[in-house]
């Protein structure tokens, strides 16, 4: 059944402002299916095809199969019907990835939910996953909270010939959710690896990471300090030490980035404070999650450190000034 979900206002809104967040505040949920698919080939990147089609669902949005058609067709059609080995499953297929779901972000909120529409059928369906996930810490450690038992990686040089595939169709457009499945997702991490604990402050830096940066972090961390905030980077953590210390927190502050998406598992009313760029009005995804889980949104924006760089990819500068109000406003919440 379609939902309709509402997004609160944040709580620190410049209304000169709302411009960045008008087009997200409503949005129409569809309802997920649970689509069948027979004779389904999979290649190791984790495309679906049949005959010289490649499935649309194979992708996060259905527009994306042609922009990628236009530089990959050819090349992909090649190497999977005449340099990799073919190998055929006769077991029942779960399928719940696309092209985008290897990244953190993606895997948590888009995969997931697609999982747990399908969480009591997980004893007789098998799980495959494309080539390379194997290696992602969170993956495995989060189908272990599922009581995932039956998967598998597809090889590096094989296509999948599956006799019957399901597929539970997106729960809601990237960047949206179905909440009540969101928050299920929420349920089970926490349940698996959370603490019972609730009150810490949280930094999430991305100062090890090629993009999106604080390039003056070191300005701002005397007053994350002062505030009583732990610094994190989460690469150097385990997915179950991600949940366990987020689960606890209160208060997250961080820059739009994968990091942020551990506000996950945090419980109802927390509060978050997310520092973005001065243009972006698409990037939504953290204001509409913060609505879906019941916590406080707050954010600044931010000038780009040089001109050039896509409003996605920029580094940040922070006004410390305006930080040190939010971070008052943020922990008096």
């Amino acid at each position: 059944m379609e939902t309709v979900a509402k997004r609160r206002l944040p709580v620190n809104l410049n209304q000169d402002q709302l411009w960045i967040f008008e087009r997200d505040l409503q949005r129409s949920i569809p309802p997920s299916r649970l689509l069948k698919f027979k004779n389904i080939r999979v290649s190791s990147e984790g495309l679906l095809f049949k005959g010289t089609r490649i499935l649309p669902e194979s992708f996060a949005f259905a527009n994306h199969l042609d922009e990628w058609k236009l530089r990959s067709i050819v090349k992909f059609f090649s190497k999977n019907y005449l340099l990799r080995r073919r190998r055929t499953i006769d077991a029942e297929v779960l399928w719940i990835t696309d092209y985008w779901s290897n990244e953190y972000f993606h895997w948590l909120a888009d995969a997931l939910t697609r999982l747990y529409t399908v969480r009591d059928q997980l004893d007789s369906l098998l799980l495959v996953l494309p080539n390379g996930y194997e290696q992602l810490g969170y993956v495995k450690s989060s189908l272990k909270a599922f009581g995932v038992r039956r998967v598998e990686f597809i090889g590096a040089n094989e296509v999948l010939e599956c006799r019957s595939l399901l597929m539970p169709s997106h729960t809601a457009p990237s960047g949206h959710y179905n909440e009540e499945l969101i928050r299920g997702v929420r349920d089970v991490l926490v349940s698996a690896y959370g603490d019972a604990d609730r009150g810490a402050r949280i930094y999430i830096s991305r100062r090890s990471a090629t993009k999106r940066r604080i390039v003056n972090e070191d300005e701002i961390s005397p007053l994350l300090a002062r505030f009583g905030f732990e610094t994190l980077q989460t690469e150097e953590l385990s997915f179950e030490q991600q949940v366990r210390i987020c689960s606890s927190a209160r208060y997250i502050v961080s820059n739009h980035g994968a990091g942020l998406t551990n506000m996950l598992f945090m419980r109802e009313h927390g509060n978050v404070l997310e520092l973005r760029h001065q243009d972006d009005r698409t990037d939504n995804c953290y204001f509409t999650l913060a609505s879906a889980l019941n916590l406080n949104y707050f954010y600044q924006t931010c000038r780009p450190a040089i001109d050039g760089p896509t409003v996605h990819n920029a580094d940040l500068i922070v006004d410390p000034q305006l930080f040190e109000k939010n971070l008052q406003l943020l922990v008096s919440a």
